[in-house]
């Protein structure tokens, strides 16, 4: 808790390791953060990073954190995904509409 008060953000990895961005870390994360703003007032962001490839993955760490966080850090300075190769499979879906 103590490193949360000087974060803006805290991620999953680094996308360098060989497990990255699970769906318990980011739980577990997000309510870290959730027992963080009760205490302090202070929102703290969370960024998914790592072995995130597909549209659906994305949707289901976007759904983890309105669950828990609720929808006030569904905007970009309190949510993020890093992907780099996310795009490439949210054209793909994109153009199937």
């Amino acid at each position: 808790m103590r490193r949360l008060l000087s974060s803006d953000f805290i991620k999953t990895s680094t996308g360098k390791e060989k497990v990255n961005a699970t769906y318990e870390a980011a739980c577990v994360m997000c309510h870290a953060i959730k027992k963080f703003y009760s205490f302090t007032g202070k929102k703290v962001g969370f960024k998914a990073a790592g072995g995130i490839r597909s549209t659906r993955e994305a949707l289901a760490y976007q759904a983890i954190v309105e669950e828990i966080l609720g929808t006030d850090w569904l905007e970009p300075k309190l949510f993020r995904i890093g992907a780099s190769s996310l795009l490439d499979d949210i054209v793909k879906e994109l153009g199937k509409r």
